[in-house]
């Protein structure tokens, strides 16, 4: 009888403990998930996790599973996504809106070198946009109505076309410098046969190699490279700007 009074406070216990994750008491942590139904639990711990049988599912605390296909959005230690319909529903949210949400998505490669993770970046123009891949054109027709931030949009495109620019015009520099070294200093690093002596007995002075001298393109060549590697470090700070004077 003691044992089963015991189990029954157990399992009451149990049901207690979960339920405690939609009250105020545990909200002293940000992780979270909302359900498609507007559900919201909170939790301690909250991973995503994998099996043969059950798929995907979010492992919240007292071993809670929660499917993936029950999910509208949930933030864990790696950050905030949010599930979409579509090939790729797991999204991270990397800017959250209000005018223009940027979010991200992992995904695995392999080549001969072995597997490797990646990542795409995507924007939405308000919470019913249509999902998109961030690039020039997309954030073009997002930010259309806004001239601030289409001033730092044409910013970051000059300063790529004139990074990339000075970067070829550096390495043409540099391989044209170096074939100009090449040539020059390749008759003086062979010296020439001695000349035969005018008369008998007179010493016969060796033709020593020539100074080599180098190329003033080989030297500039490479300094114009790392200014434009410089000038192209810039560029994203521009689509960051662009981006945030949106959502002001």
């Amino acid at each position: 009888m003691n044992k089963i009074i015991l189990l029954i406070i157990f399992l009451a216990y149990e049901s207690y403990g979960y339920g405690q994750l939609t009250s105020r008491q545990s909200r002293d942590t940000s992780w979270y998930v909302e359900l498609k139904d507007s559900t919201v639990l909170y939790s301690k711990k909250l991973s995503v996790r994998y099996s043969l049988n059950e798929g995907e599912y979010l492992q919240l605390d007292y071993n809670k599973k929660i499917p993936m296909s029950e999910v509208a959005r949930y933030r864990s230690r790696t950050g905030e996504y949010i599930r979409m319909k579509g090939p790729v529903e797991t999204y991270r949210i990397e800017k959250g809106g209000p005018g223009l949400f940027v979010y991200s998505r992992e995904f695995t490669y392999s080549d001969t070198s072995g597997f490797h993770k990646g990542s795409d970046l995507f924007i939405r123009k308000g919470l019913d946009g249509e999902m998109q891949e961030l690039n020039y054109k997309s954030l073009k027709d997002a930010m259309a109505d806004n001239a601030a931030s289409m001033r730092q949009l044409e910013a970051y495109r000059s300063t790529w076309v004139v990074g990339c620019t000075a970067g070829v015009v550096g390495f043409l520099m540099t391989v044209i410098g170096g074939a100009q070294s090449l040539s020059k200093n390749s008759g003086k690093l062979n010296p020439t046969q001695p000349t035969l002596p005018g008369r008998p007995g007179q010493p016969i002075q060796p033709t020593l190699p020539g100074k080599s001298s180098v190329s003033p393109l080989i030297i500039a060549g490479p300094v114009i490279m790392v200014g434009a590697m410089i000038t192209l470090f810039t560029a994203p700070g521009h689509v960051q700007k662009a981006i945030n004077i949106y959502n002001q």
